[in-house]
């Protein structure tokens, strides 16, 4: 691996290898945890406008060469990337570049896309059996916290009012060279691409310096509880306990530990309380890791003839249980060892 930071701040990482395609990625540390208050869900709706200045044409281009693109907005970061032949890594990187200096965000763009974030807020967090749950869990992890904004925004309504100048107020301060990292992996790492990578990303881009979002450590500790009645097929049941900064050393241990028992089909959760005990009809649990401090969610969906202190008590006992076992013993507990393999 190759690495060096270019005199405007870019970070660029190279990571060659024999393969036929290549990846160029571009992420901002800027997601929606650097929104103003008052323009929730800017991030996430700036991310779709990264894809539709005509002039650029960046999935259009990527397309027609046999590649394929997407994007993601985080509370602390959003990331571009696209995956085509290695010959066309350079136009990836010539596209890159153009929408981070270059952008044209046009009002009648704008309005299409709030109309479009709009209608995915409703199919993914209005209309589907549970999709809520993620507002109720942020706001009792994170009270008053940066982190407790849902990246998609408030509601329809408050995405569809968005200002044009959030958008290019986001983009001007924080889409700039300093507050990125460019990697491009796989082949087409070829001789001269140094030169082409400082030629089209060397130009100055002021910026402004990104908002600091504040540590998590003052917020309330201890259980909080919120029940909600909704016409749902079964009960659901979330726990969610506080995790370090996503780069304390000790979340590597996390997040392996967290594939050995949360795994959905075979994990140790599911081995204990959904085929050994019956206490839940599918149960998983997952990391939201975020530069201040993540969370460990454990989910579990109850049939009904289980109460909701049944499995709490079960799963109270399971968790005790790894709390007491050694790494050999958690080891034999996750039998299918799929991971290691």
């Amino acid at each position: 691996m190759t690495h060096w930071t270019l005199p405007n701040g870019l970070r660029v990482y190279l990571l060659p290898a024999d393969t036929p395609f290549s990846a160029v990625v571009l992420g901002y540390a800027a997601g929606a945890a650097h929104e103003p208050s008052n323009a929730c869900g800017v991030a996430h709706l700036l991310e779709h406008l990264l894809f539709e200045d005509d002039e650029i044409a960046y999935d259009k281009k990527i397309q027609a060469v046999g590649g394929s693109t997407n994007a993601y907005t985080g509370k602390d970061y959003t990331v571009y990337y696209a995956r085509l032949p290695r010959e066309q890594v350079g136009l990836a990187l010539e596209l890159e570049a153009a929408r981070l200096f270059d952008l044209r965000l046009t009002p009648e763009k704008i309005q299409i896309q709030r109309q479009v974030v709009a209608e995915e807020f409703r199919q993914r967090y209005l209309n589907p059996p549970y999709a809520d749950r993620f507002f109720y869990l942020m706001r009792m992890a994170f009270p008053g916290h940066p982190y407790e904004r849902m990246v998609i925004g408030e509601s329809p309504e408050q995405v569809l009012a968005i200002p044009d100048t959030a958008l290019h107020a986001f983009y001007e301060q924080f889409y700039a060279p300093h507050h990125a990292v460019l990697c491009v992996a796989g082949g087409g790492i070829e001789e001269g691409i140094t030169q082409q990578i400082e030629a089209l990303y060397g130009r100055p881009k002021a910026g402004s310096p990104l908002p600091v979002v504040p540590s998590v450590e003052g917020l309330p500790f201890g259980e909080r509880l919120t029940v909600r009645e909704a016409p749902v097929p079964q009960k659901a049941v979330i726990w969610a306990y506080r995790l370090p900064p996503a780069a304390d050393g000790v979340m590597y241990a996390v997040d392996l530990l967290d594939d050995f028992i949360g795994e959905a089909r075979s994990g140790f959760f599911t081995q204990r309380l959904v085929h050994e005990k019956r206490l839940a009809s599918r149960l998983n649990s997952y990391l939201w890791q975020m530069h201040q401090g993540g969370l460990w969610v454990i989910e579990a969906y109850l049939p009904d003839t289980v109460s909701i202190a049944q499995y709490e008590e079960a799963l109270s006992t399971a968790i005790e249980d790894l709390y007491k076992a050694s790494l050999e013993e958690v080891l034999t507990l996750y039998r299918p060892m799929r991971y290691l393999a």
